[in-house]
């Protein structure tokens, strides 16, 4: 999945208009709790720095979501969010989402990048 997830930071980071403020949004949805909350998007906020160190330029401001089942354990995916913040990830914004995502959770437009491969085991609809 890394280099998968590696590729799509480079993809989102180099669209000029998609980072014009400055600000990304990364989305994950069915993050689950305990270590896997944020085993992917550490790999794509590491990505995003690393994409914007090799271009000499400062890395964007980063809101995190996790989103998933109301029913999760959010209190452990909040204590992993902190995580993230103390190792100089550029997180700046982090936020949990409870809800399935079978339904609406964010405004349109306002996500940069998606990712849900730990929950693709768990699906309950096609």
């Amino acid at each position: 999945m890394k280099p998968l997830m590696e590729a799509a930071i480079v993809d989102v980071c180099s669209n000029t208009s998609t980072l014009l403020c400055g600000k990304m949004v990364i989305a994950d949805l069915g993050c689950s709790s305990g270590p896997n909350a944020v085993a992917l998007v550490s790999i794509a906020l590491e990505a995003t720095r690393n994409h914007f160190l090799q271009l000499r330029q400062t890395p964007p401001e980063v809101s995190l979501l996790l989103n998933d089942l109301p029913y999760n354990d959010f209190n452990v995916v909040v204590k992993s969010q902190v995580a993230l913040r103390q190792i100089n990830e550029p997180v700046v914004a982090a936020g949990a989402v409870p809800g399935s995502f079978y339904e609406r959770l964010f405004p349109s437009g306002s996500v940069h990048l998606f990712s849900s491969s730990n929950s693709l085991h768990w699906l309950s609809k096609v």
